[in-house]
């Protein structure tokens, strides 16, 4: 079941695993996300990564940008990097996207379990999604936020 963002402000995006991962040269995977954007405005896709040490894949930028305009799905391939033996389970990876909504920057976390089958490869679903504002704890936006 496609799990959706869980936060009200900010751009409604669905990520969920397109297809299994592809075992790829030197200890890597190739898995495929399915980016939907469920706003009412276009969400342009900047930039993603996994920073989880036991599934990683370092921050990319995307070129060209996808643009996903209301109700529009992208796909997504990373090599990422794992290696767990069968039946190990990864709790709170994370997919993180970067992503220009209404013209500002945004992040977009998607937190992933990743369970290894048993043949050792691994295979993620998406547990919860959620977004911030790119600066959002600066001093700046504080004092843009509680004005003084």
């Amino acid at each position: 079941m496609p799990v959706a963002t869980a936060n009200v402000l900010g751009p409604t995006v669905v990520v969920e695993s397109a297809c299994r991962c592809i075992a790829s040269a030197g200890g890597r995977w190739l898995c495929t996300w399915s980016i939907k954007n469920l706003s009412q405005e276009p969400l342009q896709l900047l930039s993603a990564g996994l920073p989880h040490s036991r599934f990683r894949s370092e921050e990319q930028e995307l070129s060209p940008a996808p643009e996903l305009l209301p109700g529009e799905s992208a796909q997504l391939t990373l090599a990422v990097a794992c290696c767990e033996p069968a039946g190990t389970v990864v709790e709170n990876a994370f997919l993180i996207l970067r992503a220009l909504w209404q013209e500002q920057p945004w992040r977009i976390f998607a937190r992933l379990r990743v369970v290894f089958d048993q043949d050792s490869v691994p295979e993620n679903s998406t547990v919860v999604i959620t977004t911030q504002p790119v600066g959002f704890s600066s001093p700046l936006a504080s004092r843009l936020s509680h004005p003084g």
